[in-house]
């Protein structure tokens, strides 16, 4: 009897073990101060060995050799057939010559920290990831059957750790409020822009920069339907929300312009 209960401790230790983290839990300062890019990567890693809802693609490096890291999360069935399931979705868009046994999927981009130092992109792509892989979020499992996120937390690594590494050292153990306290005043060059300080949010038309390229050649691959892009704006500034002020540009046909006021209505809703 002993034995059997032992038995049932240690199974019961090692599915409590198994559940994945949440940020506060598996970073003790989350959300009090600015999280180092070893410890985002850390965190992804705990939720791959934690989780079979998600599944890791390191697409490259930066200058200063920082990994480029692309998140795949959906159901388990969805992440082992992926591949006929991007097939599939080129298929349906033209881009590939035959059709697979996969069933079609949404397929959506979520894109955080373009600008190194607007941390509250990269901080919330932790807690996305989270709730999205979350066994007691059943209305993230419930999407999941028939979308395939394809999430990226630092597109800027080299300027987010820039910014974060600077932050640490001139703040203490806690953060200061006041807007003219030092903490708030970014030095030159900051961490906004990449390695080469040029403006990577700049950058996905002209495609000069090795982030920008191998981000691309990933994109051109699966093609999403819906790609969000992920900024923070300062506290005190106002947010902005679609459709755009005239005039447009010459080049965004007129379903675009649509799509963008029907999404600027959803948002206002929201």
């Amino acid at each position: 009897m002993n034995r059997f209960f032992n038995l049932l401790l240690f199974f019961t230790c090692f599915i409590a073990f198994s559940q994945p983290q949440s940020p506060s839990e598996f970073l003790p300062n989350y959300g009090k101060q600015v999280t180092y890019y070893h410890q985002v990567e850390a965190y992804f890693e705990q939720l791959v060995q934690n989780s079979d809802w998600i599944k890791h693609q390191k697409y490259g490096e930066t200058t200063q050799e920082r990994s480029l890291n692309a998140y795949y999360i959906s159901t388990p069935d969805n992440l082992k057939n992926l591949e006929e399931i991007r097939k599939n979705h080129l298929y349906e868009i033209g881009l590939y010559p035959t059709k697979s046994n996969a069933k079609s999927k949404t397929i959506v981009w979520l894109s955080f920290n373009v600008h190194g130092n607007e941390i509250g992109a990269i901080e919330s792509a932790l807690s996305v990831a989270y709730e999205l892989v979350n066994p007691n979020n059943k209305d993230t499992k419930k999407w999941l059957e028939d979308i395939v996120v394809i999430l990226d937390p630092c597109l800027n690594p080299d300027g987010f750790s820039r910014y974060a590494n600077w932050l640490r050292d001139v703040s203490g153990k806690k953060t200061h409020p006041g807007v003219s306290d030092r903490e708030h005043m970014e030095p030159w060059p900051g961490g906004r822009q990449n390695h080469y300080v040029y403006d990577l949010n700049r950058d996905w038309a002209w495609q000069t920069q090795l982030e920008t390229q191998l981000r691309m050649d990933l994109y051109h691959q699966w093609m999403p339907m819906v790609h969000a892009d992920v900024h923070e704006m300062g506290y005190n500034e106002p947010y902005f929300f679609p459709p755009a002020a005239e005039p447009y540009h010459e080049q965004i046909a007129p379903f675009q312009r649509d799509f963008h006021k029907k999404i600027g209505e959803i948002t206002q809703e929201i």
